[in-house]
């Protein structure tokens, strides 16, 4: 196992909010190269508990895990969980212009097409194929969207 230590970065800030309001979370991110891939991780205390990677990348294309955040509302919540992904994006050499799709799973539905100018913000023009879906819980509690992406890097003009 190969350890990329150019993505270490030490101390680096986590945004979680949780019901009482946004804290500071430290966070050791760090990644590694497996056969043709890179696994990136925060390190949350969830990647632990429940076994999986925040993002993967082949090639030149990044699957970012589900996230979620908190957030006193809808949209401060999905605007934390953009937050959250364009870091996750931004360290592995991605931005939110790479995104390609998108999958948000939201409780309320309605509520989340309300607070779509949070996502707007988010993209900032950038239109990538996009799936709503309504459920009824999600893994994290307290969480009311997950937001997965997967993003493809091309060569930026010099």
């Amino acid at each position: 196992m190969q350890i990329r230590t150019p993505l270490v970065l030490a101390s680096a800030l986590v945004l979680a909010a949780g019901s009482a309001g946004a804290q500071a979370v430290q966070a050791r991110d760090s990644s590694y190269i497996r056969g043709d891939r890179t696994i990136y991780h925060q390190h949350a205390p969830s990647e632990t508990e429940w076994g999986y990677a925040q993002a993967i990348v082949v090639g030149n294309t990044i699957y970012v895990s589900g996230t979620v955040s908190g957030g006193r509302t809808l949209d401060e919540e999905i605007t934390n969980i953009y937050r959250r992904i364009e870091r996750t994006l931004r360290v592995n050499g991605f931005t939110m212009q790479d995104v390609v799709k998108e999958t948000a799973y939201a409780k309320d539905i309605q509520a989340l097409a309300a607070a779509n100018p949070a996502r707007l913000r988010a993209y900032a023009g950038h239109t990538p194929a996009a799936t709503w879906v309504q459920i009824t819980r999600l893994l994290a509690d307290g969480a009311n969207v997950e937001i997965e992406v997967t993003a493809v890097r091309t060569e930026r003009p010099r």
